[in-house]
């Protein structure tokens, strides 16, 4: 669970004649991960195999199909169908329908793109023609004279334009659409048309070109207008037939792209394989786990035609990674590839985030009523998106997170929707309502950590620094144990810094003695109590006053032993990791800023809302509850989403760091998923 599952090297050494039959029985395995192979420089009779004869035949209907499935825009990917269809009967099918099928669509799509287009024209023109109808005039009337100039277009200011032109000559004449948009048509003699353009710009004068034709724009708008209603009634029925041929088509399609998909996937696979000209190599991983039943199934199937020999690994091998973790954890796995896919020899972290993520996540939160709205809405976000894989991950997240959010909240915090089940004297002074006095009930569910009150946020603090120094102090560990196999200097100073992590953690717990000493008061009249506070905790606490701050000799111990490590190990520079351990401590402090930022944010709403709720006034009282659902819904978009986005970052940038490459190569089997097809 915590490494990606073993893999071997294998070598499968075959003839030619055998050639066929071993990519049908490795597809149909679904289990091997084949290597590109490389020939040897000084090997001259192994080389590139080629693609079998088939493949360009099967490649050319593919794309046929692949060309239909774009023009009548299906998505082959996540789509359902009846039922699975027949391998041989879809074979028959392809040789049967998809000429027609292409022809089909493509003459229904041409017809299509032929129609659009006339119509466009057509309304282009109309678009033309439009600010001329009005002025009643024939086309050929504004055109072919020797002796005038004629100006058509839109004016700003009609007024000053026939004010004006009088003065400039009485041998014009001036046309208007009478309408609000002002378009003209001026006829004036040619020695003033200098004039006539000056002043017509000073007019704000905008030009429409004339269209050509003879005849009344209006005439031609009608003609034009009742051809586009006929296109467009030819254009719905074209329309109507190539969705009734995506209907009739869709599951043919589906079916033969993942046939084909998978037949071209087989032809074209010689080309990763090595080839003399009477055999084949071929050069895989497989899982050890799997490698008896491979073995087994190649020696039955192929009579032992196929030479098998297993390849001893070397550290220069790059094996591809293929994790194995629980069904609950393994949603996880989409979470820690978004970062890296691990690499082969990597620790998989992927249990440990799966509890860990949602931990922060619902102590960020930490509230029963914000945890039960993120399992619904998680519920909502898997169902709404069931198709997509991620998607469905993200939506299990949020569920788990909820999950424990509400833990948070009954358990710890005691509050629903930012309010406390109940008052306590503590609390009072900073809550005006809680569900007891709003209810009328006792709810007996008390507040652990009131997070509006200066000792509450203390303690999500201490709690904020003991779960960054526990997932801190975990990636140390780890880290120590991946890299004391490949360089032990790393992981020494791992150790160094584990100590002065200690050290630090050890400082603060003793700057907040008064705090987890409340935590661990109930253990006092147990057995424990005088290996605590007999021996423990005076060991902890001793040490030396610096300006009235107790600095433990323990942290001092720790602390100069993990510094003298680092530097004997790294040199000076392995301080700069040192600084580095400390901010990344103090980073965990977000779990409490976040905390008690959406507690502030929902204590303040809920002043306002319940203040305006309980006002006696009935259209205020309304009011008062729409805004108060708005605002509370406001603080569970914001809450969750910086909670996520923080959880996650703890995760790849303080915690991954310490141990995690990555950069892993994903265990890609030659073999194919089907969803629309059987080999029955």
């Amino acid at each position: 669970m915590f490494k990606p599952q073993e893999m071997t090297r294998t070598l499968l050494l075959g003839a030619k004649q055998d050639l066929e039959h071993t990519i049908e029985l490795l597809h149909s395995l679904d289990i091997v991960h084949i290597i590109d192979f490389k020939a040897p420089d000084a090997d001259q009779t192994l080389h590139l195999g080629a693609p079998t004869i088939k493949a360009s035949g099967v490649s050319q209907h593919l794309l046929k199909v692949r060309s239909s499935a774009q023009l009548l825009q299906l998505n082959t990917e996540n789509q359902k169908i009846s039922q699975k269809h027949s391998e041989k009967q879809v074979q028959q099918d392809i040789a049967l329908q998809i000429q027609d099928m292409e022809q089909n669509i493509q003459s229904l799509m041409e017809a299509k793109t032929r129609l659009e287009e006339h119509f466009r024209k057509l309304d282009e023109r109309i678009r033309q023609l439009e600010p001329f109808a009005s002025m009643d005039i024939p086309l050929e009337d504004y055109q072919g004279y020797g002796h005038l100039l004629v100006f058509t277009g839109y004016v700003r200011d009609l007024k000053k334009l026939t004010d004006t032109l009088p003065t400039l000559t009485p041998d014009y004449e001036l046309f208007t659409s009478g309408a609000e948009d002002q378009m003209i048509g001026l006829f004036i003699v040619k020695h003033h048309g200098e004039d006539a353009h000056k002043l017509l710009n000073d007019c704000g004068f905008t030009e429409v070109k004339l269209p050509e034709g003879t005849g009344l724009p209006k005439q031609f708008i009608e003609k034009w207008t009742e051809q586009k209603k006929e296109l467009s009634e030819k254009l719905l029925q074209t329309t109507k037939d190539i969705l009734e041929c995506r209907k009739r088509y869709a599951e043919f399609i589906f079916a033969s792209e993942e046939y084909l998909t998978i037949e071209v996937q087989k032809a074209e696979a010689p080309v990763l394989f090595g080839t003399t000209e009477h055999s084949f190599l071929i050069d895989c991983w497989i899982p050890t786990q799997q490698l008896p039943h491979v073995t087994e199934t190649i020696e039955k199937e192929l009579n032992g035609a196929l030479y098998i020999q297993q390849v001893t690994s070397t550290h220069d091998d790059e094996p591809p990674t293929l994790l194995k973790n629980p069904k609950p954890v393994r949603r996880f796995e989409y979470l820690l590839e978004l970062y890296s896919l691990p690499n082969y020899r990597d620790i998989d972290p992927s249990f440990l985030l799966s509890f860990i993520f949602p931990l922060f996540f619902g102590l960020m939160i930490g509230d029963i009523g914000y945890g039960i709205l993120l399992i619904l809405f998680g519920v909502l976000f898997m169902k709404l998106f069931k198709e997509s894989e991620g998607f469905t991950n993200i939506g299990w997240y949020i569920i788990i997170a909820g999950i424990f959010s509400s833990i948070f909240g009954l358990f710890l915090f005691g509050d629903m929707f930012g309010l406390p089940f109940m008052l306590t004297h503590a609390a009072e002074g900073e809550a005006a309502y809680s569900w007891s006095s709003l209810l009328g009930i006792h709810i007996p569910i008390p507040s652990i950590i009131h997070k509006m009150e200066s000792l509450g946020m203390t303690q999500l603090l201490v709690i904020s620094i003991i779960a960054g120094s526990l997932h801190l102090g975990l990636g140390l560990l780890i880290g120590f144990f991946v890299e004391r196999k490949h360089n032990k200097k790393h992981a020494i100073t791992k150790i160094g810094l584990l100590m002065v992590l200690i050290a630090l953690a050890l400082l603060i717990f003793v700057m907040a003695d008064w705090t987890i000493g409340q935590w661990i008061k109930p253990l006092r009249g147990t057995a424990v109590e005088p290996l605590l506070w007999g021996t423990l905790i005076p060991l902890v606490k001793s040490g030396i006053s610096l300006g009235g701050l107790i600095v433990p000799y323990i942290t001092l111990v720790f602390g100069i032993l993990g510094i003298l490590i680092i530097m004997v190990v790294a040199g000076g520079f392995g301080l700069v990791e040192v600084l580095e351990i400390t901010s990344h401590l103090m980073s965990y402090t977000r779990l409490a800023a976040i905390c008690v930022a959406k507690a502030a944010m929902a204590f303040a709403f809920n002043m306002i809302g319940l203040g305006l709720i309980l006002s006696g006034n009935i259209l205020i009282g309304i009011l008062g509850v729409i805004l108060l659902i708005f605002m509370q819904l406001m603080v569970f978009a914001l809450g969750a989403l910086s909670s996520g986005i923080q959880a996650v970052r703890l995760h790849y940038v303080e915690f991954f760091m310490k141990f995690y490459k990555g950069e892993g190569l994903r265990f890609n089997p030659f073999g194919y998923k089907r969803k629309y097809t059987s080999t029955e």
